[in-house]
């Protein structure tokens, strides 16, 4: 091989070797100082590990199950912490960070609003039951507690509480 094409070889390969260093430094940096800037990303995917998480059903005063998307109790988490990445935004769900239990106050205030929604002020009340998934005895994962609550139109509430 000539000398002057194995320079020009020599001179190739240190660029490649500088750009792809480059590449390797800038997906470091990227996203430590500017977050996830496309193609680079710090992989958030799963990142906040949840120990429990819910799933809900919601039943019609004549005990017919209604969908969950009508009261906005459907999971939107796709891995990532809510809102982060993709440039979708979630719908008003009452699960707002993945992991996290609401109690019998946060779900009855959000459902509470949802009788406004077309379509569910029709209900006088709705019966919503709460299944909390976790780690159960037996060192698998399941249903470790199922909460039931009647939540009144508020509008026609007739008593304070259960």
């Amino acid at each position: 091989m000539p000398k002057s094409d194995q320079e020009s070889l020599a001179i190739r390969s240190r660029f490649a070797m500088a750009a792809a260093t480059a590449l390797v430094v800038a997906n470091v940096a990227v996203p430590l100082l500017w977050g996830d800037v496309y193609p680079f990303t710090s992989a958030p995917m799963f990142r906040d590990s949840p120990r429990q998480f819910c799933n809900y059903r919601v039943y019609s005063p004549a005990g017919d199950e209604l969908p969950v998307v009508n009261w906005n109790l459907e999971r939107v988490y796709d891995g990532n912490p809510v809102g982060y990445g993709v440039g979708v935004k979630p719908p008003p769900v009452l699960e707002q960070e993945f992991g996290v239990v609401p109690d019998e106050a946060a779900l009855r205030k959000h459902l509470e609003t949802q009788f406004a929604r077309p379509g569910n002020s029709q209900y006088e009340f709705i019966d919503a039951v709460q299944d909390v998934i976790g780690a159960t005895p037996e060192r698998r994962v399941g249903v470790v507690r199922t909460n039931r609550w009647r939540i009144d139109r508020p509008a026609h509430a007739l008593s304070e509480g259960n």
